[in-house]
């Protein structure tokens, strides 16, 4: 297989994964809330990243709505349509572009998830409150890992047929 084939079929690949994985985890339930008393279950409630961003917003925690809804909508959308862009135009995005998306990449949906989580677990959470966690979250945790495996594939991909 050429090296030129090569730079485009694996990151690309990655690609199509992450970006399948990333919808699966917006629409799929992130947690399941339970109310219960004496172990029996009175209200059950699955939560997705959509129902996160509107219970903040019902809740008049405006900053957190918007924190949640950038970095894990807004910035992952625009760096699947930038890795997206360095594979099919097959150039170099400029370093200092770069340089800032990977920055972004390092804050995007991973943190900022986990934190609104444990907010929403703090709130929630109770002897009466019962919440776990569901396959949107592992979803949304690949579509991160294997987002960042295209910026690692295609940068190193590059490098090697600089050196050759």
């Amino acid at each position: 297989m050429s090296r030129a084939l090569l730079k485009r079929i694996v990151p690309l690949t990655l690609w199509v994964a992450s970006v399948g994985s990333y919808i699966m985890g917006l629409y799929m339930p992130l947690m399941v809330t339970r109310s219960q008393i004496l172990g029996f279950t009175i209200k059950r409630q699955e939560v997705g990243l959509f129902d996160s961003i509107k219970l903040f917003c019902n809740g008049n925690e405006l900053a957190l709505a918007i924190v949640i809804f950038a970095f894990t909508i807004v910035l992952p959308i625009a760096k699947y349509i930038e890795l997206l862009y360095r594979i099919s135009v097959h150039t170099h995005t400029p370093s200092h572009y770069s340089r800032v998306l990977q920055a972004l990449d390092k804050w995007s949906m991973l943190d900022v998830f986990v934190v609104a989580l444990l907010i929403m677990n703090f709130k929630l959470n109770s002897s009466i409150i019962v919440m776990e966690l569901m396959g949107g979250t592992t979803y949304l945790a690949i579509s991160i890992v294997l987002r960042m495996g295209v910026s690692l594939s295609w940068d190193y991909l590059n490098r090697m047929g600089e050196h050759s």
